[in-house]
């Protein structure tokens, strides 16, 4: 510093130096402008992305498990595993807020007095004496809702469900709705109640899954046997992907995959009639087999809920790689305590827990969770539009299902699905009413 006239002042080297350094921080300050630019577009690409993702892998039939495979074969079951539970755990805390005081979820309105989809009395037929041949009155029993404050009026009716190529057979399907998790109103599921006399159940083995090296590709192709297509009224998925937990399955005579003995295993034997139960307290029987699939551990068995899955919540073991935790699209399969009525259930946002608690309560005595997450379980109608055409899916059992109209038909399957046939059934003195391949209905005398 200099003196001059009583006053300081500042040296002009130093004064250089400030007024490069002030130079240097301007300079500075657009490239950490456009870093912070080039931030912001990264991240709000990144999310537009993840979103188109997201809503393309639920909208777009096939993508979503293209892509799971894909990221499983590179980072491994376990990190897609992570990355589907904090996925699908994200759209559960924002269902959350969004349905908040939202009604519940519904996926049909209840019938009325009036309507002719109103479940029949027992006892009763639903056909004057001189109309048209007499109609059982096969009806499950009713059940009450578990959470009335999420329940709706559908909520444990049971509905027939007409079938379009035998209009005046028995009515031997039913659909109910059930809302089993009181904290979520948006939880909802779809169960269908089958006659056990008027269906045959077929298992069939996927393209690749279960995968097995016991069976060649070429014998297994993964379609409903064209033998059968004037029969069939529905048809439902199967079990999981063999990776996900090896269970085993049971068909032709063939162990695709050995049994384990904690598992769940949904068996048909010789004589027709099923069980569910756990692989170890049915082995004893296993020569009486037609067929199995297993599961993860019964949701339902011997009338009890799975006691990991009283409490619990987010009990894991549910799932394989998509742990219990996991709010996912479900589906189950069930048996009455008889043994007469079989069911099916497809659920939206379900844990495991709501799932058995939803099967309990429509009337299964056991219970099997079968396929999981968006992309897979299914329940599919089916109808001969044109004559002497293989039917085609018209309809599923809730709204949201993508699915391809030939599905198990002539567009084979990848994964083990189960489809049914009807049996002909006696109608008043001696008539036998079945399908024809025009889609009409045949009736004649015996």
């Amino acid at each position: 510093m200099l003196q001059a006239g009583g006053k300081m002042t500042r040296c002009n080297g130093v004064g250089r130096l400030n007024r490069s350094g002030m130079a240097e921080e301007k300079k500075k300050r657009p490239k950490r402008r456009r870093w912070l630019r080039r931030l912001g577009y990264f991240t709000a690409f990144g999310a537009v992305s993840t979103l188109g993702l997201w809503v393309a892998v639920h909208e777009v039939e096939g993508l979503g498990p293209a892509i799971a495979d894909g990221l499983r074969s590179v980072l491994g079951p376990r990190a897609v595993a992570w990355m589907e539970d904090v996925a699908y755990g994200a759209q559960d805390e924002f269902n959350q807020w969004r349905y908040k005081d939202a009604a519940p979820k519904t996926f049909w309105e209840a019938p009325t007095a009036s309507s002719d989809a109103a479940p029949i009395p027992s006892g009763a037929t639903s056909a004057a004496a001189d109309g048209p041949p007499a109609r059982p009155a096969w009806i499950p029993e009713p059940f009450a809702a578990p959470h009335p404050s999420v329940a709706t009026p559908a909520d444990g009716i049971w509905v027939p469900i007409e079938d379009p190529a035998l209009p005046a057979a028995p009515i031997a399907m039913y659909k109910s709705m059930v809302h089993p998790d009181e904290r979520r109103s948006f939880a909802a599921l779809a169960v269908v109640a089958l006659d056990v006399s008027a269906f045959e159940l077929h298992l069939v083995a996927g393209t690749t899954e279960p995968f097995s090296m016991r069976v060649r590709r070429e014998d297994r192709p993964g379609k409903i046997p064209a033998e059968h297509l004037d029969l069939v009224p529905a048809a439902f998925n199967g079990g999981f992907k063999a990776t996900h937990g090896h269970y085993g399955m049971l068909l032709d005579g063939i162990e695709y995959l050995p049994p384990r003995g904690i598992a769940c295993t949904f068996v048909r034997y010789d004589d027709g009639h099923f069980r569910i139960g756990t692989y170890s307290t049915l082995e004893s029987e296993k020569d009486q087999f037609l067929f199995y699939r297993q599961t993860p551990p019964c949701l339902v068995e011997d009338g009890k809920v799975h006691e990991k899955l009283v409490y619990n919540e987010y009990a894991k073991g549910w799932g394989a790689t998509v742990s219990g935790e996991t709010i996912i699209r479900r589906s189950a399969i069930g048996i009455s305590a008889d043994g007469k009525t079989l069911f099916y259930g497809l659920g939206e946002a379900m844990t495991a827990q709501s799932l058995a608690r939803g099967m309990h309560a429509a009337g299964a005595h056991a219970a099997a969770e079968l396929d999981v997450n968006h992309s897979y379980p299914r329940f599919l109608f089916y109808e001969r539009k044109v004559p002497d055409e293989p039917p085609v899916a018209t309809h599923a059992i809730i709204p949201g299902i993508k699915y391809p109209k030939d599905q198990y038909v002539t567009r084979p399957s990848n994964r083990d699905f189960f489809y049914l046939t009807r049996h002909l059934r006696k109608q008043g003195k001696g008539a036998v009413i079945a399908p024809r391949r025009d889609g009409k209905v045949a009736s004649k005398k015996e």
